[in-house]
């Protein structure tokens, strides 16, 4: 079946916006990251300060201010600030990105990889995650990708045009005001080793990297000037030391919690791209074998693309799994390239790759058959997820009693999933027995494109309201109007962002002395401090929500006029307030 490329791509980018809108406006922020991020854009909005917006009036933000420009753009246009608007620029881009992929498909292979490409994009878990979050890695991944691709398309040209060379550069830039230096650095460092093992770095000629290097300078620099002109030392040490030498160096200067081994990309790409991974060992097998092809079939570019990201990343002391995002679409045009070649018959596959094609597709089988037994035994009262529970992160760790209630009160949408995904396994099994390829993705492309649903609709709804301050604040600021307000031994920007106001920290020397006023802190801290108080502090409310770990109730606690409450320890800064909310 051919398929038409333009009828074709708006259908994936169709259901990549039903897929990463849905439920976008519903669900509050609950995390540490996203409410940071909406902190900023809540600065542009409401004190117009677009160069370097101090999150509370004095933090400075931990990135340059693309993404949230992007925010306020969509909050001007749409005419209010809320989490769907600043969580809108990741989606639109991570939709863009698939476009992208999906594009690049179509016109190295057919509409075919295109379109197989832009599903193992889209279906991605990494991918899905940074696509419905108000965070920077999404605006970067896309811009870099778009850089990747561009270079690839005057590459084929060869003869280029100053203004196709220009597009470039001004990607490049874009993606250095998305989250730093990188943006601009990892292309290039991908562009020469790729030129290089082409031996043809002559192409850098038509690249005119001088004049290059003047744009890139002037979009993202112009930015760093004003911005370094306005924060002066602090920004520097904050936004060009410790956000990108000394995190490459050494993460523990500037943002505990980041420094892993130099493995740690190996489990996490596997992870962020299943089901898609566990075909990684047969495409590997079959990448080496026709390693002398590479280039013929235009796969080298992708490969080294790949690797550059891949190594570079893993060199680095700071990683998160979010961080190799922009190899995501050079993964998946490799897969899909070969996944259309086996579907059509059109190489021989050798006896292993055959075999190990089997094997992964029984194992994606036996991830989907274990998925729907783990979900009918906990509908029916057992405890399935205590096998894997010593596995997981103490914050993975407390989400899974979450887990128990979600089956039992929302049953018809985990029926509704399991029938879908019961016929997906059926799909699959007929697929690998007959060697039908097509059929064998089609059946993983259903299965994960029903548990995102799943996920968007039924089981972050229930975590987010579970830990989230949003209904606690809201009370908050209907309760104190324009009385003053302290955080006192803690900091959430989860609290802050909902407060609609800066909150600094408590400080006798701030207090009104005539003036009623209220504080912030955790139900644990008031219970210590409350029978020393009695009288002059009073207990006015209590957050449902348990903050990011799930292990912290906020309390408002109102002070009467001239009450004085000494601190027993100093108050966190931002790094280790925000280090105690991961």
């Amino acid at each position: 079946m051919r398929h038409h490329p333009y009828l074709t791509g708006c259908v994936l980018l169709l259901l990549c916006a039903f897929l990463y809108l849905w439920g976008l406006s519903d669900m509050p922020f609950y995390t540490k990251g996203e409410p940071r991020e909406a902190t900023v854009v809540w600065e542009i909005h409401t004190n117009g300060e677009w160069i370097l917006p101090l999150r509370n009036g004095h933090i400075i933000p931990s990135k340059p201010p693309l993404f949230h420009w992007l925010g306020m753009v969509t909050t001007l246009a749409w005419g209010e600030l809320t989490e769907w608007t600043i969580r809108f620029p990741s989606a639109l881009l991570g939709i863009i990105g698939v476009g992208l992929t999906y594009g690049a498909g179509v016109a190295l292979w057919g509409a075919e990889v295109g379109l197989m490409a832009g599903i193992i994009v889209a279906t991605s878990f990494e991918w899905h995650r940074a696509a419905t979050t108000a965070r920077v890695d999404m605006t970067l991944t896309v811009f870099m990708v778009a850089a990747f691709l561009h270079f690839l398309f005057l590459y084929r040209k060869r003869q280029v045009l100053w203004k196709e060379v220009l597009c470039f550069y001004v990607l490049l830039g874009l993606a250095t005001l998305a989250k730093g230096p990188v943006g601009a650095v990892l292309p290039g460092l991908a562009i020469i080793v790729f030129l290089a093992a082409q031996r043809d770095l002559a192409f850098l000629r038509h690249l005119h990297i001088v004049m290059g290097g003047v744009v890139v300078t002037v979009i993202a620099g112009a930015w760093y000037g004003l911005a370094l002109w306005e924060g002066g030392w602090d920004f520097f040490i904050k936004q060009i030391l410790q956000e990108n030498l000394l995190r490459f160096l050494n993460s523990r200067v500037g943002d505990a919690g980041h420094t892993h081994p130099v493995y740690y990309y190996i489990p996490n790409l596997f992870l962020g791209m299943i089901p898609w991974s566990l075909f990684f060992p047969p495409l590997m097998l079959f990448l080496y074998q026709r390693r002398k092809q590479w280039t013929k079939e235009g796969l080298l570019y992708f490969v080294v693309w790949t690797a550059t990201v891949f190594l570079f990343y893993s060199a680095a002391s700071g990683k998160r799994s979010v961080y190799i995002l922009p190899l995501y679409p050079a993964v998946a045009l490799l897969l899909a390239s070969w996944w259309e070649e086996l579907r059509q018959g059109t190489i021989a596959v050798p006896p292993r790759v055959l075999w190990l094609m089997r094997a992964s597709g029984y194992l994606g089988l036996a991830l989907v058959v274990v998925v729907i037994l783990g979900v009918i035994a906990q509908y029916g009262g057992a405890d399935p997820l205590a096998l894997i529970r010593s596995w997981l992160h103490p914050k993975d760790q407390s989400n899974l009693p979450l887990f128990t209630g979600i089956v039992a009160t929302h049953a018809w949408a985990f029926l509704l999933w399991g029938l879908v995904t019961t016929g997906a396994a059926v799909l699959l099994v007929l697929g690998l027995q007959r060697t039908h390829w097509g059929w064998v993705f089609t059946a993983l492309a259903a299965f994960t494109f029903s548990l995102f649903l799943l996920i968007n609709t039924v089981f972050q709804p229930t975590v987010a309201m579970t830990r989230t301050y949003r209904p606690f604040m809201e009370r908050v600021v209907t309760r104190i109007g324009d009385a003053p307000l302290f955080f006192y031994l803690t900091f959430d920007n989860g609290a802050l962002y909902y407060a609609k106001r800066r909150v600094p920290f408590y400080d006798v020397g701030l207090v009104p002395k005539d003036t009623p006023y209220f504080l912030l802190m955790r139900k644990e801290e008031w219970a210590k401090i409350a029978p020393r108080v009695e009288g002059t502090f009073q207990l006015a409310d209590v957050s449902e929500g348990t903050g990011p770990k799930d292990r912290h109730q906020l309390v408002l606690i109102a002070a009467s006029a001239g009450a004085l409450l000494a601190p027993d320890t100093a108050p966190p800064t931002e790094e280790e307030a925000d280090e105690d909310t991961l």
